[in-house]
């Protein structure tokens, strides 16, 4: 690119200093520069187009043929093949070098997370607005797969992912278009949407891709993979992404993820790399996690204006974008919770043998089943004790509800609507689990209430009243209300999410006591059988029944209905 007569002559002829000019930054500069060059100093131009002919070659030139060296430098070297760190590569004879850092000049607090990605294969960047979240994970791709050609991995694909094109397009695409110079390589917008960097710096591409549906990555392999607002996507996205980071001659593929606190997947990314809460199949790859958080403050290319306005947002926004905080963010539903308020030392709860005490499961096998124990002092509700675990038989969940029932006396118990409906076995769920609770004279379980917007506003309610206390005996309840949103297509409700099954069990528990009074199952269904004709009004009985198991309404008096052992006439019904 450096010609030494050519530059000496269009200094002479413009009185413009290019000695110092960065060579990844000609290409845009040339480009500006051409248009007012072209009628005030033609021959300015023309020397211009003669200094970037390097520049514009076709990308099939040899890497031997590049005007300028791209170097590392000055930026943390990637050990994702052989586990040694690759030897600086250095510019030839008379071939000047581009430090990579030079251009995209990262902040300390992005260093430090290029620095933590280097050594970890799980890395999360971020927390409040404003870090530099977005920037930094494209630059990162760029230098990974710099690296990765630099030690003979040429040709190496990563994938950058957002929840969807539209906010590709406006946090990355948009921006690449801008920042990348063309001396790097070439954004493709087509079906393809990707950036391919230019032979000499080993053809590495950049795949834009979205996580509207994961699965249709099946046989993808990425040798880096970066997830741009990570909170907006569930567990088993993040897990399946997992699967796909595979790449010939890379032994530690990397997985880096930029996001702001909030969003449905709030609860896991928090317990992952804020809390280093990791379930079992995890825990062998806990070292491989790190977060490396950062605020506005921290970008210095921002004024000290935009984070004073970060802070006069409403106070649970501005705790969340402008300080990064992870326990009280924007959308989050019960904002009103706080464990120093309402969360207390079991053994500081006086359980009275007079109290009403009931319990509330969400069964499930695959996911976690999760049940409560719960008390009422007649002026406080108390939520005492927790049993959360999955692979259990119904029979097995019930022999371990009934060994913590030892010595009390429970007055009903509300099981998740799901359990009542028809498995593979000859019984439900439910009547599985009533067989083994009967034995142990406690009550058969009862369709637990299914309004899910009125359980979640009287959770609320009781909260803010401080009428709820959680024992802390129940971490996975104390741990979960904290982390539920609000549902973006129904702001009263919460979004459903990975782990709410804790969060469940306690409705169906505040919500069964306390819930609205509802008639008795046989003057529901009486109410909807109208014909006088006998057989029209057996039709109408059966589908009023039929409603009732739908909507899994029934009650306590109606579980014989379901083992068949009450049969209700239609001449009972009048």
């Amino acid at each position: 690119m450096c010609h030494p007569e050519k530059l000496a002559e269009y200094e002479r002829i413009t009185g413009e200093d290019l000695k110092e000019s960065d060579p990844l930054k000609w290409g845009g500069f040339i480009a500006a520069a051409k248009a007012d060059h072209a009628v005030r100093n033609p021959s300015g131009t023309r020397i211009l187009k003669e200094l970037c002919e390097a520049s514009e070659r076709p990308e099939s030139e040899t890497a031997t043929k590049a005007s300028f060296v791209i170097s590392l430098r000055g930026l943390p070297r990637t050990n994702a093949v052989t586990g040694v760190a690759p030897l600086e590569t250095e510019a030839g004879e008379g071939v000047p070098e581009a430090a990579l850092a030079d251009l995209f000049r990262p902040s300390a607090k992005q260093r430090q997370f290029l620095e933590t990605i280097a050594k970890q294969r799980f890395v999360l960047y971020g927390g409040a607005m404003g870090g530099g979240k977005s920037y930094i994970l494209r630059w990162w791709l760029v230098a990974y797969l710099i690296d990765l050609g630099m030690q003979g991995i040429r040709g190496a694909q990563a994938g950058l992912f957002c929840e969807d094109y539209p906010a590709l397009e406006d946090r990355q695409i948009s921006k690449i278009e801008r920042e990348f110079p063309p001396e790097l390589g070439r954004l493709r917008r087509g079906s393809s949407r990707e950036f391919v960097l230019r032979p000499e710096w080993g053809g590495g591409r950049i795949a834009f891709r979205n996580l509207d549906d994961p699965s249709k990555y099946q046989s993808a392999e990425f040798a880096a993979i970066a997830v741009d607002e990570l909170t907006k996507n569930s567990r088993p996205t993040f897990d399946f992404l997992r699967t796909r980071l595979r790449w010939p001659g890379v032994a530690m593929p990397r997985f880096a993820a930029a996001t702001n606190p909030g969003g449905r997947g709030h609860g896991w990314v928090k317990a992952l790399w804020v809390d280093r809460k990791f379930p079992k199949e995890l825990k062998p790859l806990a070292r491989e996690f790190a977060f490396v958080p950062a605020r506005a403050e921290d970008n210095p290319h921002l004024t000290e204006s935009y984070y004073e306005e970060l802070k006069t947002l409403p106070p649970e926004l501005a705790k969340a974008y402008a300080e990064g905080r992870w326990d009280i963010f924007a959308g989050q539903f019960f904002d009103v919770f706080d464990p120093a308020r309402h969360v207390v030392r079991a053994e500081e709860i006086r359980l009275e043998s007079w109290w009403p005490r009931w319990i509330s499961i969400d069964w499930g096998f695959a996911h976690n089943s999760a049940v409560y124990w719960h008390a009422d002092s007649g002026e406080t509700l108390y939520t005492y004790r927790e049993l959360v675990a999955n692979r259990l038989t119904p029979r097995e969940l019930a022999f371990r509800i009934a060994e913590r029932c030892e010595g009390e006396k429970i007055d009903a118990i509300y099981l998740s609507h799901d359990a009542f409906a028809r498995r593979t076995e000859e019984k439900t769920a439910a009547l599985q689990m009533a067989d083994v609770l009967r034995e142990r004279k406690l009550p058969e379980p009862a369709p637990a209430d299914t309004d899910r917007k009125g359980g979640w506003m009287l959770m609320y309610q009781m909260l803010r009243e401080g009428k709820w206390m959680i024992a802390d005996s129940c971490p996975g309840l104390v741990a979960t209300i904290p982390v539920l949103v609000r549902d973006d297509q129904d702001i009263e409700d919460v979004a459903k999410m990975d782990g709410d099954d804790p969060a469940d069990a306690a409705r169906y528990g505040l919500k069964g006591r306390f819930g609205r009074v509802r008639k008795p199952l046989e003057e529901r269904v009486a109410e909807r059988v109208t014909s006088e004709d006998p057989t029209l009004r057996a039709l109408q009985a059966q589908r009023a029944l039929a409603e009732e198991r739908q909507e899994g309404t029934l009650q306590r008096g109606a579980a014989g209905l379901l083992r068949g052992r009450r049969r209700v006439l239609p001449s009972q019904q009048r």
